[in-house]
């Protein structure tokens, strides 16, 4: 049902829209104006990586379209929408790029009109044909031309089968995307995600305190503090405090802080080390910065199992470039003593500029010859496995030595469920602590047996098919299961109540968070989902998963 507050909304977005037209402006845009927000987040990299994406939404649904707006106006290269449905009037209720004009014509150039006026700098095309369609005439390569596959709500599963076997054998990411009601999951599938930049807020500085190399040894032992006026002594930069604090510990102790007391005895010391800690800015830095002092220079436990992975074995000319970088990488650790390449930035701190350009020029020294050692092994396992060498540019490998610390790789599956799942489910609903776990979980599988349903019947699901859709979720999904928890059978009574697809302000969450995914995968940035997400609006709670 339209309502006012719709029919506000649509005119709003119709604004929106009308605003975004560039034909009668003959002034161009700098990209870089008008991208500037997001250039900030993942840089010209990640942009230059937006624009050459492709993205194919299956299904044109209220969900879908909040997906593609969300990735148009960001600035994808293309978007293909593939479906075979009419405008009605129950699909312009939830969708706001449509209006009662488009009643009657096909939907997916109808809605690819609309989402082409967002972003003069994104293409867009439609494609009139249901899956089944696409599938049996088009053949596998014709989804190689897309970075990205999204699903947006119910499709029969023979063909998202299919089209999971396709997309898997060609390493092409498929977001699957449902919202029933006020209910939305999120499954994203690809065999295999390298991300280099995460951008990990969780990231340390690499300073080596604990190993300064022998410049920066020299910088430090160079400073003596006992000499300095009390000008120069306020403008020491902490990375020297803590080397020289650290190396006298030592000296004392015979090795780092390691428990608490002894961590609270270095801050003690370092403190000690000012002439007034109540006006030396730099000590009063220091004094709560101790634990960058007491960082360990080892290679992460996550890195190292990497150095482990199969993929190392056996690299040929088809391996993926990550794969290769990460080959180099343990190869420069090994003759190294376990330290990964210096990235070589630095904390801002107190100090004066002569101070802080000399402390600053020893690290980027540092790391400059470290990149340079890490490309020449990176070459000469290039030359023996015979592969291209132009994927290597010097900023591939400049991102890459920036970011050795925080590498991330994971694996996925095509499976949609897995049996500790449901067993996971129906033990935390018996548990009776009603866990939000439980809940999330009977959501999920209370969407995948509204699918099945809809496939079964082949006819539009209501209240009434409440009974039905229990029992089938015990045939296909619980075999031997007699009764279900009674909160797991609220959770299926608000999906046959509210089964409708197209709840806006839900459409629009759900949209927004497949969108975020997408961009995550096509800029190569951030650690993108693994592997499910499930969305309660009832409650507003929400959860990753592994499947």
């Amino acid at each position: 049902m339209v309502t006012a507050a719709n029919s506000h909304y649509q005119t709003a977005v119709r604004q929106l829209v009308s605003s975004f037209r560039t034909s009668s402006i003959t002034m161009e845009i700098d990209k870089n104006t008008k991208y500037d927000r997001q250039l900030r987040l993942w840089e010209t990299s990640g942009q230059s990586r937006l624009e050459l994406s492709h993205i194919c939404l299956v299904n044109a649904t209220s969900t879908g379209s909040e997906l593609l707006k969300n990735l148009i106006l960001p600035g994808i290269g293309k978007f293909t929408i593939i479906d075979d449905g009419v405008v009605t009037q129950e699909r312009i209720s939830g969708n706001f790029f449509l209006s009662k004009q488009d009643i009657g014509k096909q939907l997916a150039p109808s809605l690819c009109g609309k989402l082409n006026e967002l972003n003069s700098d994104v293409k867009g095309n439609s494609i009139c044909k249901s899956l089944e369609s696409v599938l049996e005439s088009e053949p596998p390569t014709f989804w190689s031309q897309f970075s990205i596959v999204a699903i947006s709500d119910y499709t029969p599963a023979p063909q998202l089968k299919a089209l999971k076997d396709i997309l898997w054998s060609q390493s092409i990411p498929l977001i699957v995307v449902n919202t029933v009601g006020f209910y939305g999951s999120l499954h994203l599938i690809t065999s295999e995600t390298t991300v280099v930049e995460t951008h990990d807020p969780a990231r340390l500085y690499d300073l080596r305190i604990d190993k300064p190399w022998p410049e920066l040894q020299e910088l430090s032992d160079s400073v003596k503090l006992e000499e300095l006026n009390d000008t120069a002594h306020a403008h020491v930069p902490y990375v020297i405090i803590f080397i020289k604090a650290l190396q006298e510990w030592r000296n004392k102790y015979g090795s780092p802080p390691k428990n608490y007391s002894e961590k609270k005895q270095f801050r003690k010391y370092v403190v000690s080390m000012s002439r007034d800690i109540r006006t030396e800015t730099n000590f009063i830095e220091a004094s709560t910065s101790t634990h960058r002092a007491l960082q360990t220079t080892e290679v992460p436990a996550s890195i190292q199992d990497l150095f482990d992975h199969p993929n190392l074995q056996n690299l040929t000319k088809s391996t993926p470039a990550f794969w290769v970088l990460l080959c180099a990488l343990k190869k420069f650790t090994e003759v190294n003593n376990g330290q990964l390449p210096l990235p070589g930035s630095l904390p801002d701190m107190a100090s004066d500029s002569e101070s802080y350009i000399k402390l600053q020029t020893v690290y980027k020294d540092k790391a400059s010859r470290d990149q340079k050692q890490f490309t020449e092994h990176l070459m000469q396992i290039v030359k023996d496995i015979g592969s291209d060498q132009s994927q290597f540019t010097q900023e591939t490998i400049s991102q890459f030595c920036k970011n050795t610390h925080s590498l991330h790789v994971t694996s996925g599956t095509k499976k949609s469920y897995s049996t500790s799942m449901i067993e996971n489910m129906l033990s935390g609903f018996n548990s009776g602590n009603n866990s939000d776990e439980a809940h999330l979980l009977a959501i999920y599988f209370g969407i995948l047996t509204l699918n099945a349903l809809i496939e079964k019947s082949n006819s539009p699901i209501s209240e009434s098919n409440y009974d039905e859709l229990m029992k089938l979720f015990i045939d296909e999904f619980a075999p031997g299961v007699t009764q279900l928890p009674d909160d797991m059978k609220s959770v299926f009574k608000e999906i046959a109540v509210h089964n409708s697809r197209s709840y806006h302000n839900v459409c629009s969450f759900m949209g927004g968070v497949a969108s975020q995914e997408a961009l995550k995968l096509t800029t190569i940035q951030y650690r993108p989902l693994d592997d499910l997400y499930i969305f309660d609006g009832v409650r507003s709670v929400s959860e990753k998963f592994k499947v």
